[in-house]
């Protein structure tokens, strides 16, 4: 029972390292922590269902991610080291963002086959420290558009753009949503 409840926080630190929405749960000895105490947590993900502010315009909801030392899953984990991440993901959806006509016009191209083609996609992908797209992919589970075209000219759309380097040398995961309604 032990060794069980001592592999719990590691699952949940990974399932939340991973851009999960898992709630946090205490160790059922451990004390509920104090509401100062509770770290920041990364942007919610947008439920399936929200519509982005911009009148359907893909890219307009938020980027939802966070930052972790290289080699480890737990996001913010060089919060206390006194140093201002610079590479927020304020900065790097607005990257995103103004890099977007590229996918639109994969995206436009697409629909000339598939009229009825629309849906939210999200791009999910690890910056090094150094500001490189190290991991990408289509976030299946985020995703209502799947159309390979269009999924693909995201990945090479952003593997191309440049990002700032951390300020911290931290890696950060980013969910990044384009939403298509034409």
């Amino acid at each position: 029972m032990t060794r069980s409840l001592a592999s719990l926080p590691f699952t949940l630190v990974l399932i939340a390292g991973c851009g999960g929405s898992a709630p946090e749960a205490a160790a059922p000895d451990a004390p509920a922590p104090a509401a100062a105490e509770a770290p920041a947590a990364a942007d919610p993900a947008p439920a399936a269902d929200s519509k982005p502010a911009g009148g359907g315009w893909e890219g307009e909801a938020e980027a939802t991610g966070g930052s972790s030392p290289p080699g480890t899953s737990k996001p913010n984990a060089a919060a206390d080291s006194g140093v201002v991440e610079t590479r927020t993901m304020d900065v790097i959806a607005k990257i995103v963002k103004d890099n977007r006509q590229p996918v639109r016009d994969c995206y436009d191209k697409a629909r000339k086959e598939l009229p009825t083609l629309r849906g939210d996609m999200v791009i999910a992908f690890d910056l090094d420290p150094e500001g490189k797209v190290k991991k990408i992919e289509l976030n299946q589970q985020r995703s209502t558009l799947k159309a390979p075209a269009v999924v693909d000219c995201a990945i090479t759309t952003i593997k191309g753009l440049k990002f700032p380097p951390s300020s911290r040398g931290m890696e950060t995961q980013v969910n990044y949503p384009y939403n298509f309604n034409p």
